[in-house]
């Protein structure tokens, strides 16, 4: 019980905290569960925001559930899920029931826009995050141009470009990670 409770404490934080969703919440776990708690290393964290992002539903959640799985098995996937969404639900259902009210004041307005501005540094950290760890040889250098291409300015789903990925992965093994 006292594990589940840390659990729930812990992605509560989480969701606290993840302004712009999936893509910023990767810093703030690295920070709470991989460096203070220990609980997964940052292999796993980025195998499992891989899980999630072609599954469906919402990124951040989905990453929560398999983080409390691999800590709690079951519980732990519900707890962490429910206690990641849970700021979500309580933030959104106040500012539902104020915001109209509020913004027509031009400093909540400017209120919004600097938090745009932090969580776009969010998501540009997790895509330097995330490339590091995975751009690892030309394969990944090749995949990721072609990736950005297509989905930038081709507006390709990106699901069909995981889906070629995991194919690329099947025949190509890239070279050993450095451990940062």
């Amino acid at each position: 019980m006292k594990q589940l409770v840390e659990i729930f404490v812990t992605f509560f934080r989480v969701g606290l905290f993840t302004f712009g969703g999936g893509y910023a919440m990767l810093p703030i776990v690295k920070k709470e569960i991989i460096e203070k708690k220990d609980w997964i290393t940052q292999e796993q964290l980025l195998d499992y925001y891989g899980v999630a992002q072609v599954s469906m539903g919402i990124i951040a959640i989905n990453t929560s559930a398999l983080i409390g799985y691999q800590v709690a098995k079951k519980k732990g996937a519900l707890v962490a899920g429910f206690a990641s969404a849970l700021p979500s639900i309580l933030i959104i259902t106040i500012i539902a029931l104020f915001l109209e009210s509020f913004m027509q004041y031009p400093q909540v307005l400017n209120v919004f826009k600097m938090i745009r501005i932090v969580v776009a540094a969010l998501i540009v950290n997790t895509a330097y995050t995330l490339g590091k760890k995975g751009i690892i040889d030309w394969i990944g250098v090749v995949l990721f141009g072609i990736s950005f291409v297509l989905i930038t300015f081709v507006h390709v789903n990106p699901i069909f470009l995981i889906l070629f990925s995991a194919v690329v992965g099947i025949y190509f093994k890239p070279k050993a990670e450095v451990k940062a």
